[in-house]
This record gives structure tokens, sequence and C-alpha cells, in this order.
């Protein structure tokens, strides 16, 4: 392991360093709380996010904790952004060999919702109050969490979706960015931006033209339709589907089936992202599209964004 425990201490300590202004992009008094922290088995207790190292199979356990709504609000986005610093940090400087972990493991502690997109809550306020800075703000944070997992944060990792529930919005773009989908068969999907006259702008186009060509992202995109895991599995958009209740079991097999070839794994996904680039730019372009019309979207719109807003909170972990 390339950082002794002794050393991850240290960078804990770097964490709660107020004297080192600029350290972490998002500054301690963003989180909801700082992350209570267990060096051995890489725990990071966030308030809206719990992290575990499961090191018989390699497979870092990151769950969201959708506390008041099952959707990225501003806390959970703070502190998803904390614990990506935190690990380039941490193991910037890892080889393959070194890493205590080869998978992270996206999750959600709600039972109905691996994630319901952003916080159209905030949204509609902001909107309401034209508060353009605020907006754009939120969504440049989403862009730079979601092209960060992209890359898989630089590190020689690679990044799983486990949708137990439904991934609708920007839940449905976060789990695009990741290089395997693992969904359990009731699971949800769905693009529901333009039903009130929005679109998803946090990825969804760039993620899905390099998935499934322009026609179809187009499609996935304009119809507004809600699908099945069975019919993302079609698309190539989810890997494997399992039955209710098996994804962890199935996410486990995957993990200790792939081990002989995760080097050649990892060699492919840096082979497909070097032959189609996706830079931040041509997020941060499509994104200020986004903001420019979701400021001028009118009141019958936003009376639809807060019905699927009060869904949300309807959907948040009940543990």
């Amino acid at each position: 392991m390339a950082v002794a425990y002794n050393e991850l201490r240290n960078l804990i300590g770097r964490i709660d360093n107020d004297n080192r202004p600029g350290f972490f992009a998002v500054r301690r008094d963003a989180l909801a709380r700082p992350p209570r922290v267990r060096t051995d088995t890489l725990e990071l207790d966030y308030a809206n996010l719990a992290t575990r190292l499961e090191v018989e199979t390699g497979v870092l356990w990151a769950h969201f904790r959708h506390r008041d709504r099952a959707c990225f609000t501003a806390e959970l986005l703070a502190d998803l952004r904390h614990f990506q610093e935190w690990l380039r940090e941490a193991f910037g400087d890892s080889s393959r060999e070194d890493m205590p972990f080869r998978h992270l493991v996206w999750a959600s502690h709600s039972a109905t919702a691996w994630n319901m997109g952003g916080n159209l809550a905030s949204f509609t306020q902001l909107i309401r109050d034209q508060n353009e800075a605020q907006l754009r703000a939120y969504a440049y944070r989403c862009i730079d969490i979601l092209h960060d997992n992209y890359l898989g944060l630089d590190l020689p990792i690679m990044t799983i979706a486990l949708v137990q529930g439904d991934a609708i919005g920007g839940g449905f773009e976060a789990m695009l960015t990741n290089d395997v989908v693992i969904a359990e068969r009731d699971a949800k999907f769905g693009l529901p931006e333009i039903l009130f006259n929005l679109f998803p702008g946090m990825g969804a186009h760039s993620f899905l033209r390099r998935r499934v060509g322009d026609r179809m992202a187009r499609t996935l995109i304009e119809d507004g339709r809600s699908r099945s895991a069975d019919e993302m599995h079609e698309l190539g958009l989810v890997d494997i589907v399992c039955e209710p209740g098996e994804g962890e079991a199935t996410l486990r097999r995957f993990v200790l089936d792939r081990a002989g070839r995760f080097s050649t794994d990892l060699a492919l996904k840096r082979a497909r992202q070097r032959s189609d680039v996706l830079s931040k730019g041509e997020l941060v372009d499509i994104v200020d599209l986004w903001v420019e019309l979701a400021l001028d979207l009118g009141e019958s719109e936003l009376r639809r964004m807060d019905c699927l807003a009060r869904h949300q909170e309807r959907r948040r972990a009940r543990d």
C-alpha cells in the first residue's frame, strides 16, 4: 500500500487544518460536518456519504445518504467533492500494485432511489429569484464531480455504479460516468427534463453520444420516457441486470471474476477515453446553455418541477 496508515492519519489532520487555505477546493465549513475517519478501513463518515473498504474484494464502497431528499443536494455535493479530493491527495502517486482498492463503487442507502438528480426544490427557488450566480455554481460543482469520476480521479481504479432504486435526471447522468453499471431489475431510468422545457445539462449529451451515438442520445434526452433496467441493458448503458436484492452479491461476483484481467480492463478504459477525449470545457459550455435556458423558464414549467421535487423528498433514505 503506497500510503501507510500513519501517513493517512497525517492527511486526515491536513483536512482539518485551517492553516492550509485552498488545500481542498471544498472548504471545511462548507461541509455539513467534517467526516469521522477510520484509516484502516478507509471509512469516511460524512453527513451525506459513507465509505468503507472491503479488503477481500478490493472494493471501496461509497453510499449516498439521501437524508432530506433523494437527489444531489448542495450538502451531498460538498461531501462528494471533499471525498474525491481526499482520495486524489491520498493515492495520487500510487501505482496499480500499491492501491488498497481496485474498484470504487457508488451505491445508495435509499431502498427506492439511487439518485433522483438535481435538487429541484433549490432550482425552482433560484430560478424564481433569478439567482444566476448560485445556479451556475451548483451546476459547475456537479460537472466537476462527474468529470472527475469519469476519469476515475486519475487513479488506477475502475468505477462502478450499483443501481438499486431509480436513477433519474442527474442521477442518470452520474451513472453514465462509471466504467461499469450493475442494476437491479426493478430500477428505472430516465431524463425527464424535457417535460418542463429543459434539458439534462450536466453531461447527458456528452456521455450518451459517446456510448450510444447521436441519434439514440437525442431520443433518450428528448422523449422524456422512463425505461427499465432491461431496456438500458439492451442499449448497452447497463452492463449487468440482476434480480432485486441481488445487487451486492452480483457485484462481488463480477469483481472476483474479472480480477485476472483488471489490468486489461483498465488499459481499455484509458484507450477509449484517449480516442474520444471529453474535456471539462465541453461540459462547461453545455452547462452554460442549461443555465441560460433554466433562467428563462415560466411559472407553469416551475410548477411541474415542484411536483418532481416533492417526489425526490418522498424517496429519501429512511435509515
